[in-house]
């Protein structure tokens, strides 16, 4: 049964029902959190344009920024479930960045972050990938943290943070040690 948490103004009563319909759909098809979450959002995408960021878990939080007041939360089977329309027609969604990264490595880290998405067939390979990238491409020994959503809490180099989210799954990359 569905249980709305939040609707906020750009969601109005006919996207809701078919958001919730969709919902429905992605859990009959799919048994696990990643194929529903991407096949809400790939329907969403291809239907309304933007991108789409679908976090779907047993408890979580989230923060960032979205599109055009577009934000849906509800409960469905026992999951969370966060439907957001990010910043326009923007691949990534940035959750946070520290002020003082350079442009180049922070564009650099995105690059890498969209090859491996393109390229590796799991999140442990994508992690491990990220991870050899970005330290043969800068100083420094980097950590890599992916999933669909988490808090962490890891101390690193000041200024030498990034954290996205693409397809509704998240990316902090940042610099442990110099």
């Amino acid at each position: 049964m569905f249980q709305i948490v939040k609707v906020d103004s750009g969601i109005d009563a006919k996207l809701e029902f078919e958001i919730s319909n969709i919902v429905k759909g992605a859990y009959e098809r799919f048994n696990n959190q990643f194929d529903r979450s991407k096949y809400i959002s790939d329907y969403l995408d291809e239907r309304y344009g933007g991108c789409w960021r679908v976090t779907i878990g047993k408890q979580f939080t989230s923060c960032g920024t979205y599109y055009l007041s577009q934000l849906l939360r509800l409960s469905y089977q026992n999951d969370q479930i966060e439907i957001v329309r990010t910043q326009g027609d923007s691949e990534f969604e940035i959750i946070q960045r520290d002020l003082g990264m350079n442009q180049a490595v922070f564009d650099s880290i995105l690059g890498i972050i969209q090859n491996a998405q393109q390229t590796q067939k799991n999140l442990s390979a994508q992690v491990e990938y990220i991870t050899e990238c970005v330290e043969s491409k800068h100083t420094g020994k980097w950590a890599v943290i992916c999933g669909y959503d988490f808090n962490s809490r890891v101390p690193y180099v000041n200024n030498n943070l990034v954290c996205v989210a693409k397809k509704g799954i998240r990316y902090t990359v940042l610099m442990i040690s110099k």
